[in-house]
């Protein structure tokens, strides 16, 4: 089972005693190296340009960020899950290993993808709409260069004892690398809704704790599912019952009931 999850705005910044520098050699998938290297010079030059802030998202509160993508090989890493901070990441547990069954990848606007535990990385700043010098829009540049990975990850599921993605990622990430259900691989999008005197209503502004909540239930089962019928009932197992679970199409729906 594969598990996608989007990157978060606030990232914890490592600490710096005895952490390692960034190795774009020794990160996972090193197809990427190349296409990293090229948005790391591009988020550098944007960084050192005029509007480097606007153009990175920087908000005014932290000026210093701009600083530090100006010399990001020289920033302390760590693990994505201890760097990625926010309501997703808040519901996995600190002490989440990685299963054999089940692989974890992070879309990131600087690397593309991260594993989510082995690679290392620094705090960063950029999303996938961020302007880049001489590259443009994150999202759209990542776009081009994901699209033979994407082929190789869904031929990589499909010849796995768990043909399944499970895509917790949101809509400007998942337009960076397209994931849909075929060739023997069900990608299912997890999807929060609200209901509320039987009627639903898509919950936007909070579906990230939901779709951590989702993940930390599939990365602490015994083994990964096989089949969508089978993460239906082992999340909404997971969840307790505080939470209903259901398959709507290629759409792993979360229904949070409010009296």
């Amino acid at each position: 089972m594969l598990i996608m999850l989007p990157p978060s705005e606030t990232k914890t910044r490592p600490a710096e005693v005895g952490s390692a520098l960034l190795d774009l050699d020794a990160m996972s998938m090193p197809q990427l190296g190349e296409a990293r290297r090229t948005m790391l010079r591009a988020a550098q030059r944007t960084a050192a340009g005029a509007e480097a802030a606007a153009r990175l998202g920087v908000p005014a509160s932290a000026p210093e960020l701009v600083g530090r993508m100006l010399h990001l090989e020289q920033e302390p890493t760590a693990p994505p899950l201890t760097v990625y901070s926010g309501v997703l990441f808040d519901q996995l547990g600190p002490d989440l290993v990685p299963a054999a069954d089940r692989e974890v990848l992070v879309q990131s606007a600087l690397f593309g993808l991260v594993d989510a535990f082995r690679d290392r990385i620094p705090a960063y700043r950029l999303s996938s709409g961020s302007s880049l010098s001489r590259l443009g829009k994150a999202g759209s540049w990542w776009g081009k260069q994901l699209r033979p990975l994407a082929a190789e990850l869904r031929a990589e599921q499909a010849d796995g004892a768990s043909p399944l993605i499970i895509d917790c990622r949101s809509g400007g990430y998942r337009s960076m690398m397209g994931l849909r259900s075929g060739d023997g691989v069900r990608v299912l999008e997890v999807a929060p809704v609200q209901e509320r005197a039987g009627v639903r209503k898509v919950i936007s502004h909070d579906a990230k704790r939901y779709r951590g909540l989702v993940t930390q239930v599939l990365l602490e089962l015994d083994r990964a599912p096989t089949t969508a019928e089978e993460v239906v009932g082992a999340v909404g197992e997971g969840l307790g019952g505080a939470l209903r679970v259901e398959l709507d199409g290629d759409r792993l729906v979360v229904v949070d009931r409010v009296d």
